[in-house]
């Protein structure tokens, strides 16, 4: 190679270096973006770790500025406003505490106006109204004892005395608190064929419904069928509208499964737009209430599935124990309605893994993200199997069933009632109170015989 060509070369070389290291320049900021996008949140104050790397800040307003500077990713803009939340989780313990049935509580509901009115359904039937700041309560209906169970309850956002139901005795029915009326929608007449789960949407006028035959029935909410379809081979356990989109709905099922649907477009079981196919029978499916993207199921064993729409693939596969038997209200998982944080009672077991000994039957606060625990909630003495968890609507208390006994989770109160419309007893719960209604003793029904079909 001759001296000329050698020197046009180092000039072409020499020419390129500022626009190699411009790039180097470019990746390398890329990358500490990346890093700082997919930090960890910190434990403590924020700190510079370098100059071109820069902590997401610790507290929620600087969270909040830095996000909408870029600086701060929505991943970890999630995570954050989780914190608070946990936080203030942290500090609850039982607030009210009462045993109004003879038996094991099997259904939960807030009042969507009155964020301190709730319901309480029972396996015998009985449903309760609830009032916790004023100690107040309405028997609504008498149970009808063995084989009138109360399956799922849902009051209505545009009449504050209603109350939809469904029940093991083979109705769906709408209560009115009120007046004392009760408006039969559906009745099977069959002691081998009752309604499991059903759903109102308010904003697309219509309620769904489905059975331990695996049908389901959508209905105007006046009570006028549109149409029956099996949906599934098996009992149907779930159902729920999207908040996000009150067309779509999905179902779940013992046959392992989990189905999408579209209303619009339902002709039979291959309608579906996805099927979700888990190992066990399928308890239940929530889409999450901050903003309906999200699917959060609970199985009969030991998992509990997160997934993301619009494909609804599999986000997070989280394994927590909570097994099903004949004796127990099935446990299903909920989400906190402020924040995306799964909630669910836990059933300990020898054989899960990282089972410990002495474990405590806890409510678990779980990051759907990773899976991890963020907190676990007991209550000192207290160490039974605590199967329904669920928020109010405004996200400042929390109403369980345990066994025969309902429980009110909020942070200790800061003063003392000047007046109690109640007798309170002491309880093998260390701090706990037991509450005794004044002339309460929950009535049952005469048992009607239904008649075979």
């Amino acid at each position: 190679m001759g001296p000329k060509r050698k020197a046009a070369q180092l000039t072409r070389i020499n020419n390129n270096e500022p626009i190699r290291a411009k790039n180097a320049a470019k990746k390398a900021k890329s990358k500490i973006d990346e890093d700082v996008e997919n930090e960890p949140l910190p434990s403590g104050p924020s700190s510079l770790c370098s100059r071109n790397r820069v902590r997401p800040p610790a507290h929620l307003v600087g969270v909040l500025q830095g996000h909408g500077h870029g600086l701060v990713g929505h991943f970890n803009l999630e995570r954050f406003s989780r914190l608070p939340i946990i936080e203030e989780i942290s500090h609850y313990g039982v607030f009210k505490s009462v045993t109004p049935f003879d038996t094991r509580t099997t259904s939960l509901a807030w009042h969507p106006s009155s964020p301190s009115l709730c319901a309480v359904g029972s396996k015998w039937g009985d449903i309760m109204l609830w009032n916790y700041q004023a100690d107040n309560f309405q028997n609504l209906e008498p149970g009808r004892g063995p084989g009138g169970s109360i399956l799922a309850m849902k009051f209505d956002i545009e009449n504050d005395c209603r109350l939809y139901t469904c029940s093991i005795d083979g109705k769906m029915a709408v209560q009115d608190f009120v007046g004392q009326k009760s408006r039969v929608f559906l009745s099977t007449d069959d002691w081998e064929h009752w309604y499991t789960s059903f759903d109102v949407s308010f904003t697309g006028g219509t309620v769904i419904t489905g059975d331990n035959k695996g049908f389901v029935t959508l209905m105007t909410k006046d009570g006028e069928v549109v149409w029956r379809s099996r949906l599934h081979p098996k009992k149907v356990t779930n159902l729920q509208f999207s908040p996000r989109e009150p067309y779509l709905l999905i179902s779940t099922s013992v046959d392992n499964s989990v189905k999408v649907w579209d209303i619009r477009n339902i002709k039979d079981r291959k309608s579906a737009l996805a099927s979700l196919e888990h190992d066990k029978p399928v308890n239940s499916a929530y889409f999450n209430p901050v903003n309906g993207t999200r699917l959060l199921t609970t199985d009969q064993h030991s998992q509990l599935r997160v997934y993301r729409s619009p494909h609804w693939d599999l986000e997070r596969l989280i394994p927590h124990p909570h097994r099903q038997f004949q004796h127990l209200t099935p446990i299903k998982a909920t989400w906190h309605p402020l924040a995306d944080i799964v909630l669910a009672g836990r059933y300990p077991h020898d054989q899960f893994p990282g089972y410990e000994a002495g474990e405590q039957r806890s409510v678990d606060f779980i990051d759907p993200d990773d899976g991890k625990m963020l907190f676990q909630l007991t209550q000192p003495g207290m160490n039974n199997i605590i199967s329904l968890n669920l928020f109010s609507p405004s996200g400042d208390a929390m109403l369980s069933g345990m066994s025969s006994t309902v429980l009110i989770w909020k942070p200790k109160p800061k003063f003392e009632m000047d007046e109690k419309l109640y007798k309170e007893t002491e309880s093998n719960i260390k701090d706990l109170m037991v509450e005794e209604w004044p002339e309460h003793r929950p009535k049952r029904a005469k048992n009607k015989k239904k008649t075979r079909t």
